[in-house]
């Protein structure tokens, strides 16, 4: 897959990079900030702007514990759920998101503008109405890398597939790449990511992109970053990367008291308009000047350039893509999902194959249980005690 297209818009190596302005939730589910957000990343020249899309209940159950930055805490992204007890559904649930029956008209309102507009879906649901509504891709987070089902069923709808790889072996990347393929969609756009919300600079990690590159030709690469300031997308550029996710809000950084911007934790990490514009300056101009391995400029070149610069930490000490044992294994835990009960089953129940698809089970986070993709050891094992509602399973739940 040399290229993809979106529209009139091609993304690949011999054009432009893409750049995407994540809004994630920043919206804080009113419908008016959403449009407030698509003006704002409008006027930052950006290449698209993207929402998420998520039922609380439906991502996170009650023992998901949250693993980003809030304000006040400076080292969010070393979340340790001995000190951090607030769980990602109280937060899930203040900002499920702007009313579906309005997300035709925020995708009308972008379309008039003359922007991209896509989302990253976290249910099935949200993946059909994405697809009724005609939208032109999906990203997928990285923490549902693992859940195979979910992604066969966004594959299946023919769309180009954003993948963030953050936290994940490279065993994981070709497993979940083998499922979108096998599911007979090629167009996939692998994202390097740092699963650290903030990721310091020095945890940016970009040599890592060029194995991905390398065990991955037939896919194009790109970057999904969680870094302050610009300085790693700006070189990510040169490297190479054909998209870049940046998290953006109109309102960046959360104020405390009565000045407090909203409850989406992605204001703390997202850059504001002023800042996403000189990211899109830069890196224009830099492809104004052919500067980049996309011009023909050695890969060895590039990274002299970048060590020779103010920020050359962004490179990191790594070019094996691998999880970042620092900053990422807790997150990791707490961002992935495992199967979890989503109703009530009592001692002596044996395990069916009717029941992985009768509602019996859920896949949500957090990834402390028995992994999406090993649903299937269940059939035939018997619970060995009454198991509730919202519990995430383990083996030590079965004999």
């Amino acid at each position: 897959m040399d290229e993809i297209t979106i529209g009139k818009i091609k993304i690949g190596k011999n054009h432009p990079c893409f750049i995407v302005a994540e809004a994630g939730a920043n919206h804080d589910g009113d419908f008016n900030k959403a449009k407030q957000l698509v003006d704002a990343a409008l006027e930052t020249n950006a290449s698209a702007i993207k929402f998420q899309h998520y039922t609380a209940g439906k991502l996170a159950s009650k023992e998901a514990k949250r693993y980003w930055f809030v304000h006040g805490d400076t080292k969010g992204y070393q979340f340790d759920p001995k000190n951090y007890k607030e769980s990602q559904i109280e937060t899930f649930n203040k900002i499920d998101g702007i009313p579906r029956e309005k997300d035709a008209e925020l995708i009308r309102y972008a379309e008039q503008k003359g922007i991209v507009i896509f989302s990253t879906p976290f249910d099935f649901e949200s993946v059909d109405h994405l697809d009724s509504l005609g939208t032109p891709m999906f990203k997928i987070a990285s923490g549902d890398l693992t859940y195979h089902d979910f992604l066969r069923h966004v594959a299946s709808k023919g769309k180009p597939v954003i993948l963030s790889t953050g936290a994940a072996t490279m065993e994981e990347i070709h497993a979940a790449v083998d499922v979108i393929k096998f599911s007979g969609n090629h167009q996939i756009i692998l994202l390097h990511c740092t699963l650290a919300y903030p990721t310091p600079l020095e945890h940016a990690n970009l040599l890592m992109m060029k194995h991905l590159e390398n065990e991955f030709p037939d896919c194009l690469i790109g970057l999904s970053d969680h870094t302050p300031g610009v300085e790693a997308d700006v070189a990510a550029a040169m490297l190479g990367a054909v998209m870049i996710e940046k998290h953006f809000t109109h309102t960046p950084g959360h104020a405390a008291g009565s000045d407090k911007v909203g409850d989406s934790p992605d204001h703390d990490i997202g850059i504001g308009k002023k800042e996403f514009t000189e990211l899109v300056r830069r890196i224009r101009e830099n492809e104004a000047k052919k500067i980049g391995v996309a011009f023909g400029e050695s890969y060895e070149s590039v990274t002299s350039k970048i060590k020779a610069g103010k920020f050359p930490q962004v490179l990191g000490s790594s070019a094996i893509k691998e999880v970042d044992s620092e900053v990422e294994l807790k997150a990791r835990l707490q961002a992935r999902r495992s199967v979890v009960a989503d109703r009530a089953i009592k001692v002596g129940t044996t395990i069916t194959k009717a029941m992985l698809t009768d509602g019996t089970f859920a896949v949500k986070r957090p990834g402390t249980g028995i992994a999406p993709y090993e649903i299937g050891k269940l059939i035939g094992k018997v619970v060995k005690t009454d198991i509730a509602p919202d519990t995430v399973l383990t083996l030590g739940h079965f004999v």
